[in-house]
């Protein structure tokens, strides 16, 4: 039987799906993924599987990044999202599982056919994240940095919070059946209302009056209002996503770098603002974040690892490279912040 809280991650892992799409990931979906996919991905009995080295895993929020660099193959990402009460973050249980279903899937090989034989090769880089709307335990932390899975938290960020609200006031009273049908029909409703797509009847049948009005209402609705949203990575290597009720300025961006400052220190709301700007001009921008602590105290323990500085200028300065949309066109920025962000971020933060 699916719980309503498992329902409401689903709920979440649809919504960041959607944001996701802003700066470049296409939702994975069997219905119109390629013919030469069919043989690592298949519809089961509740929902995508995709095939790992072992066995067939069911991932039900997957993406594909629409332009790969050179020289890597292209990209898919598992996303696994938690939306649980204010004051329980997410265990250890979480990271490992996601940890055990992407290994499995990047060790499986597909064969390739040439003219004397046949061989083995990787078709995709896999990757995960965990995306949390009440922080981690340090355990998690720990466990998912270790193997190289990102952690998003939500805590703190104005711009998000009516969608966590509106998920949140999603309850028992919202469904009609249970099980694993009431996690698809949740799921798939909110989908296509976000994405304009055909909506599957059958699906509105597992759920009351009461739940197809909240996600028809609120739940899209706060979702579609989050217009501004950027995946950036801190120090080339710690993931930030940065949230705006509008869309980034053009006229801020003339440049592809930009210096910041970090305001929030009495809210305890924390958001990047440009360095040179006045606010309500033009160039005026506010990103909200929200960083964990045990990942903040990491990056400022290891701030001059020569891995992460590109170089030598920024030894003195923190930087994010940040992806969207800004104008219409996709960019890639950089935002260079002052160095003490991060200590006035871990002597400020209430943790």
């Amino acid at each position: 039987m699916a719980t309503i809280t498992q329902i409401r991650g689903a709920l979440l892992e649809e919504a960041v799906l959607f944001l996701l799409n802003k700066i470049g990931y296409d939702t994975i979906d069997l219905n119109r993924a390629p013919r030469r996919d069919s043989e690592q991905m298949r519809s089961g009995h509740s929902g995508l599987e995709v095939r790992g080295r072992g066995t067939w895993h069911q991932i039900d929020a997957f993406a594909i990044w629409r332009h790969s660099p050179a020289f890597m193959y292209p990209l898919k990402l598992i996303v696994e999202a938690k939306c649980y009460n204010a004051r329980r973050p997410v265990g250890v249980e979480v990271p490992r599982n996601v940890i055990g279903v992407l290994k499995d899937i990047s060790e499986n090989y597909f064969t390739l056919r040439r003219r004397q034989g046949r061989f083995h090769a990787p078709r995709y880089n896999y990757a995960a994240a965990i995306f949390s709307t009440s922080g981690f335990t340090s355990g998690a932390i720990e466990y998912a940095l270790a193997h190289q899975v990102f952690l998003i938290q939500y805590e703190n960020v104005p711009a998000i919070q009516p969608l966590i609200d509106a998920i949140q006031s999603f309850d028992d009273d919202c469904l009609v059946t249970t099980g694993r049908e009431a996690i698809s029909a949740t799921r798939g409703i909110l989908r296509a209302w976000l994405n304009n797509l055909e909506l599957d009847q059958r699906h509105e049948y597992a759920l009351s009056q009461r739940g197809i009005q909240l996600l028809r209402g609120s739940v899209t609705r706060a979702c579609r209002n989050i217009r501004g949203s950027y995946f950036g990575m801190l120090q080339g290597r710690w993931p930030l996503h940065l949230l705006m009720d509008e869309p980034l300025p053009p006229a801020a961006f003339e440049e592809d770098s930009i210096s910041c400052k970090l305001l929030g220190e009495e809210s305890g709301e924390w958001r990047f603002v440009p360095m040179y700007a006045e606010r309500g001009g033009e160039r005026w921008f506010e990103l909200e974040f929200s960083l964990p602590p045990l990942v903040a105290e990491l990056v400022e323990q290891n701030w001059d690892d020569p891995v992460a500085v590109a170089a030598a200028k920024q030894q003195h300065f923190s930087y994010i490279d940040l992806s969207g949309v800004i104008g219409g066109v996709r960019r890639n920025i950089r935002l260079e912040l002052d160095r003490d962000w991060l200590r006035r971020y871990l002597g400020r933060r209430d943790f």
